[in-house]
């Protein structure tokens, strides 16, 4: 995707490497988590913001032209379309514009079509061409081969996360969707809130992940002492059949009338029902919920892991690709662990190094307020500067902390304890909770921070787990001789890790390999753990 800005300027606000916009976003007197501040900023970017449709890049002069007339335009972000057309993200300085220019657009006349009114919008000029007041200065983003040198591990493991994490433009492409969907069901619903969770907002998205968002159904307390109430619909049977209800009732709507969603479809059985599509005019594949807060404070607690150390978000993203690369996860689900799973096993790694990087999340976090309320949310105990501060103190490099986990990920005993990142420790299970049959029985038990009571790798089998400490083992001792050298170039980290003998052994018999002989040690592989 090609973007380019009216401030003659490239912009990251996602990872503020840039001093200057991170105050902008996070200060010290907002009593909100930073995560919540971020969102704050993007939801009001997007809610000044609309997405034209253009048949080439010879009419930006004059669509922008028309545009100026209703406002200042802040920003202009453009990518290309999939049939020689090109599509404009256009922001606005203030939301009264936005909502201007939408009064003025009229609906297409065309019988085969239901007419609407959206942020999405068609320009067809009629007229000669017309120059803005203010001349549009384009910036292309662009990726120009370059000779790459040799650089640490550490920085490679740096510079591959940078360069595949979320653009500019698709973050705010995801916002800006967030910002339709609202405005379609604010009608009945006028005080919902639709907010994106997971990938998208934690800070460890790559380019092209998938866009999870929760629609928040339930209407601000506007006034308390009022004794007249909205005449409403009732459905037995709890929170589990509303959700279900509202999504069904919602995807029909959303699939119906709002255009580019398409192969969509509707998983009303799952434990948290959702609505599949795929968004073709944004590029991107969606999952929608409905009420679904844990999923945000979820996204909001690992936001909050990020900005402690600068380590965690490039850690999390090799360990994934380690993982990715090694046929260890898949993105259909199955019996094996998932991203999110892998991401708690880092940042509870991350909390038990001789110099703690992360705290334990009880004593940094606490959960406020009722989920159905408008008050719910994460607070923090202390400032975020000084968890940053004791996280200083650890002077580990990036390439030491992956071979690190990688050690600890096949060597830990996970068939015997629970780990929790409330308390940053791993407790040994008891007799009845190793029965077969039990909600506690699964080989690998990782707590869920929001919900105390699941286990988040509770899919995974015994095989599964066995092949991925496998694997972890061996490319931690792969690992051990490479850490220190240069790399010439970033695919040679996958040489490293050994992802090649993963893969060679991704359909093993664990009980016929020799791991030994592999490596010519001595290292012997016993039931509770593997000994160096």
């Amino acid at each position: 995707m090609k973007c380019m800005d009216l401030k003659v300027h490239a912009i990251n606000l996602h990872s503020y490497s840039n001093k200057e916009q991170k105050e902008s976003v996070l200060t010290e007197n907002d009593s909100r988590s930073c995560f919540q501040q971020l969102l704050c900023l993007r939801k009001k970017q997007a809610e000044s913001s609309i997405l034209l449709e253009l048949s080439g890049r010879e009419d930006i002069n004059s669509v922008t032209s028309i545009c100026e007339k209703y406002g200042t335009i802040k920003s202009l972000y453009t990518y290309p379309g999939e049939c020689g057309n090109i599509f404009l993200l256009l922001e606005f300085v203030d939301q009264n514009s936005c909502r201007n220019l939408l009064l003025n657009c009229q609906c297409s006349n065309i019988v085969d079509s239901i007419s609407i009114c959206t942020r999405l919008i068609k320009f067809k000029r009629k007229y000669e061409c017309r120059d803005p007041k203010m001349p549009v200065d384009v910036i292309e983003e662009t990726t120009t081969a370059s000779d790459y040198k040799p650089e640490t591990v550490s920085n490679v493991i740096k510079s591959i996360y940078a360069s595949e994490q979320l653009s500019e433009l698709s973050i705010r492409l995801r916002f800006f969707f967030c910002a339709v969907i609202k405005d379609s069901i604010s009608g009945l619903f006028p005080n919902c809130d639709v907010i994106p969770f997971g990938s998208s907002v934690n800070g460890i998205g790559r380019e092209g992940c998938d866009l999870d968002l929760m629609i928040r159904l339930n209407p601000e307390q506007m006034n308390p002492e009022s004794e007249l109430f909205f005449s409403s619909k009732t459905y037995g049977g709890g929170v589990r059949i509303l959700q279900r209800k509202s999504v069904n009732g919602i995807s029909e709507y959303l699939a119906a009338f709002i255009p580019g969603i398409m192969n969509y479809e509707k998983i009303l059985n799952a434990r948290i029902p959702i609505f599949k599509f795929e968004q073709k005019i944004l590029g991107l594949k969606c999952d929608i919920s409905v009420n679904n807060m844990s999923a945000v404070l979820m996204s909001d607690i690992l936001y909050f892991c990020g900005e402690i150390d600068h380590r965690v978000r490039p850690l999390i993203h090799a360990v994934k690709k380690w993982a990715k690369e090694g046929c260890i996860t898949a993105e259909k689900p199955g019996s094996y662990i998932t991203n999110f799973g892998l991401s708690l096993l880092v940042l509870f790694f991350l909390q038990n190094r001789p110099a703690p990087i992360l705290p334990p999340l009880k004593d940094a976090l606490c959960i406020v307020g009722e989920d159905l309320t408008v008050n719910f949310g994460l607070q923090y105990l202390k400032p975020l500067s000084e968890w940053q501060m004791k996280a200083s103190l650890n002077k580990e490099s990036l390439a030491f902390l992956l071979k690190e986990f990688l050690v600890f990920l096949g060597t830990c005993d996970f068939k015997e304890h629970h780990i929790s990142l409330l308390t940053g420790l791993a407790r040994e299970r008891n007799d009845s909770e190793r029965k077969q049959g039990n909600n506690n029985s699964s080989p690998i038990w990782v707590q869920y921070p929001v919900e105390e009571d699941k286990n988040v790798t509770k899919n995974i089998s015994v095989y599964e787990l066995d092949d991925m400490c496998e694997k972890a083992w061996i490319s931690s001792k792969y690992f051990s001789s490479k850490m220190n050298s240069k790399i010439s170039h970033p695919n040679e980290l996958s040489s490293c890790l050994g992802v090649k003998k993963l893969k060679k052994f991704g359909n093993y018999d664990s009980n016929k390999l020799d791991v030994g002989a592999l490596f010519d040690d001595r290292t012997k592989v016993h039931k509770k753990g593997r000994h160096f």
